[in-house]
Order: C-alpha cells, then structure tokens, then sequence
C-alpha cells in the first residue's frame, strides 16, 4: 500500500477502536485488557527502536518503564502535582536515565551491550527495593488517578489517545533522515561511519528516544494498576517486551503492536484456566493455567524456529502468495 493508504487504513482503525471504547456495551474487564494492550504496545514499539532498527538487544528496558511508573508515584506522593504533568516526570525520570545508561555503554556492541543494560537496571532494581522509606520495597507504592478517568472505559480512550500520539512520534522518528541514519548503522556501521555520520551520537540518540517512550509507557501503566512496586524493575519484566517485540516482528514498526496484543490476550486466555476443573490426561488444567510463561515460551519458540519475522513476517508471506495466487489467476493480455 502507498504511505496514504497506510495512513487511512491507520486513521480507520484508530477510530473504529475508540468508538468502541466510548460507544460499545463493553464490560470493566474486557476495558482493563484492551488498556494493558494499548500500553504494553507503546512499550514494544519504543523497544523496537532499539533492537528492530539499531540492531541491539538491551535487557534493561524495564528500568526505563518502572522509572516512569514510579516518577508518577513519587511525584503525586511527594508534590501532589497534576496528573499530565506526574506523566511528563515520569517520561523525564525516563529519559534522564537512558540518558544515562548510554553515556555507559556508548561504546559497546553486541553481548556487552546486552550485559551492561542488564547490570545497569539491576542496580535500580536492588536499590528500588532496598530503600523502603522511599520507594516502599516490596510493598510498593499506591498510585491514584483523577476521578474524570476512574473508569475503566475512561482510562482506556486516554490510554489510547496518549499511545496514538506517542507511536505516531516515534513512526516520523524513525521515517525522519536521523531514523535512517540509525538503520543505516544496523547494516554497516563501518560504512556509516565512513560516510561521515557520528555513529556513536546516533546510537545514543536511538536508545534515549527509546528509554524516554518506555518511561511514558511506564507513566500509564501504574494508574492503570493503582500501584506500583519493584517488580516491574526487575529483569524478567525486560524479559516480556524482548518476547512482545520478537513475536510481533522487529524490525517492522507495526508489528510489536500485534505482538502485545497476542502477549495479553494468551497470557489472559492461558491464566483462566486457573479457574477451570477440567483434566486433561490427568493433569488439571487448573495447575496448568498457572504455568502460562510456559506456554507462552512454546508459542516463542516456535516463532523463532519457523517464522523469526515474526506476525508481520507471516502476515507479507501471505500477501505474497496471495498476490502470486491473483498473478497466476488473471487473464492473459492478448494482442
């Protein structure tokens, strides 16, 4: 499709699914999924800015995205400031620490890479957890949300007008002459660096753009849950977005999007098994409900071995042999 038709099919899309947040008879429960969905999509595609565009693969970004959730907490807590603006601190506290984080690793490739954002949000980690009188440790902290989007519907629609901006930011970033210098860079650096770019103000450039979304991702998803605690912190939360990313396909923008979306709808579809009496070959389902990393491991691996594009990488095969299918179909022009 051209970029217009992309961008209708796009703005289609985007407002059947805010008439049916507004406007259906939808329920509490099905509101809150669509909300993590919307929110842990943010965070897949500003992950993908890092590992799909650039090239590397970080194991730190829940840092990023617990900073943010937190700067929201400690913020109302602390200054009682207004909501927009606990959002805009926690996208700050963000941005500040990737800011920080790629200062360290600046020179870095490959598994170092990987390894430094691993120990650099570790450190958060341990010292979210360790320093109670402030972040509450393992308790965490209770966040509220105005009353005006107190219901689940509500939060939603914001949620989803909030994404919207954020992902449409993050598509001009990476369609802008910076975005393809950084694509660039993924084929050959050498190159790049050859040709005359800065390759090592482009990589950080990238990866705060990346940490600063992941904090606005953050920012949403602890008044969405009302709390906030250390385990979003911790390195198998980093964990869930590489898996969102990879089965959503990096490397293309949109696919992270279908890679949330499928996360949380089979981690819930998985999980209510848990409430389930039926056995299967003895085993109940009810114990295998909540073993849901497991499945959700299998449907990685899976991914990995038969398709690593991913959804969008399923989704071009078939319009590949759809369009030979029509190719092999339509008449032949005769003179």
């Amino acid at each position: 499709m051209s970029p217009r038709m992309r961008l209708a099919v796009g703005a289609v899309a985007w407002l059947a699914c805010a008439l049916v947040l507004a406007l259906a008879p939808i329920g509490a429960y099905s509101a809150t999924l669509a909300t993590e969905a919307i929110i842990l999509s943010l965070w897949a595609v500003s992950y993908n800015l890092v590992y799909g565009y650039m090239g590397e693969i970080s194991f730190g970004h829940a840092a990023f995205f617990g900073l943010g959730a937190f700067g929201v907490a400690l913020l109302e807590r602390d200054l009682g400031l207004p909501f927009g603006l606990d959002l805009a601190g926690g996208m700050l506290a963000g941005c500040l620490f990737a800011a920080l984080v790629s200062f360290v690793i600046r020179r870095t490739r490959g598994v170092y890479y990987a390894v430094l954002t691993f120990a650099l949000s570790e450190v958060v980690y341990v010292i979210a957890i360790k320093w109670t009188s402030f972040t509450g440790g393992d308790n965490g902290l209770p966040v509220a949300r105005p009353a005006m989007l107190n219901s689940p519907v509500r939060y939603a629609l914001f949620a989803l007008i909030v994404v919207t901006i954020a992902i449409a930011a993050l598509h001009r970033i990476v369609n802008s002459p910076a975005g393809r210098v950084v694509q660039a860079i993924r084929q050959n650096e050498r190159r790049a660096r050859q040709i005359g770019y800065n390759t090592t103000a482009y990589r950080a450039l990238a990866f705060i753009l990346s940490g600063t979304f992941s904090g606005l991702a953050g920012a949403l998803y602890s008044p969405f849950i009302h709390f906030v605690s250390p385990d979003v912190l911790f390195w198998t939360f980093s964990g869930q977005v590489i898996i969102m990313t990879i089965i959503g396909g990096a490397g293309a923008f949109y696919g992270p999007i279908s890679g949330a979306v499928l996360f949380v709808v089979l981690r819930d579809f998985i999980s209510s098994w848990s409430a389930s009496n039926a056995v299967i070959g003895g085993v109940a389902v009810a114990r295998l409900g909540e073993h849901w990393p497991l499945f959700m491991g299998l449907v990685f691996f899976l991914i990995i071995l038969f398709e690593p594009d991913g959804i969008a990488g399923i989704l071009a095969r078939l319009r590949r042999v759809r369009s030979f299918a029509l190719g092999r179909s339509a008449p032949i022009q005769r003179p």
